[in-house]
């Protein structure tokens, strides 16, 4: 974390705006931290880049240990924690497509780990390269941070 916080904060533009997505990242973590008591997070998206725009989010996936007993107050506990897509609320304008944790500022999904279908699949995607006009590079590959508790 404090890795992450000196590389992509202190050192990245748009520090100031970086810092609070960083605190909500330290805040969900404590968060998830009071239900799980080890998981790994790979951390991907703009966040983890020096580019001119400044990141909309930290993007998350979060590997669950599929061993950790987990009652139905844990996964109560966990679900808004997690990005949520198609939700609605009430009718007619209660309708939202995506709906993300910490205010927005985080959008995370859940893994169970050992799982080699999920990890393989998020692997897929945070290791995909997108050019400045927002394509895919064909071929390329990139790594992404990993933090575990």
């Amino acid at each position: 974390m404090v890795e992450i916080k000196e590389i992509f904060v202190e050192r990245a533009p748009h520090a100031d705006h970086r810092r609070r997505i960083f605190r909500a990242f330290e805040l969900y973590a404590d968060m998830i931290g009071d239900v799980l008591e080890r998981g790994t997070f790979w951390v991907d998206g703009g966040f983890c880049s020096h580019k001119a725009v400044p990141p909309a989010d930290m993007d998350l996936a979060v590997l669950i240990d599929s061993t950790l007993p987990l009652s139905d107050k844990d996964h109560e506990r966990l679900i808004p924690l997690f990005t949520l897509q198609g939700v609605q609320i009430g009718q007619p304008q209660g309708w939202a497509n995506r709906v993300q944790p910490m205010g927005g500022l985080i959008d995370s999904f859940p893994v169970v780990a050992g799982v080699p279908e999920q990890e393989e699949h998020w692997d897929a995607i945070w290791s995909k390269v997108k050019g400045p006009d927002g394509q895919l590079i064909p071929g390329a590959i990139k790594g992404y941070l990993e933090v575990s508790w």
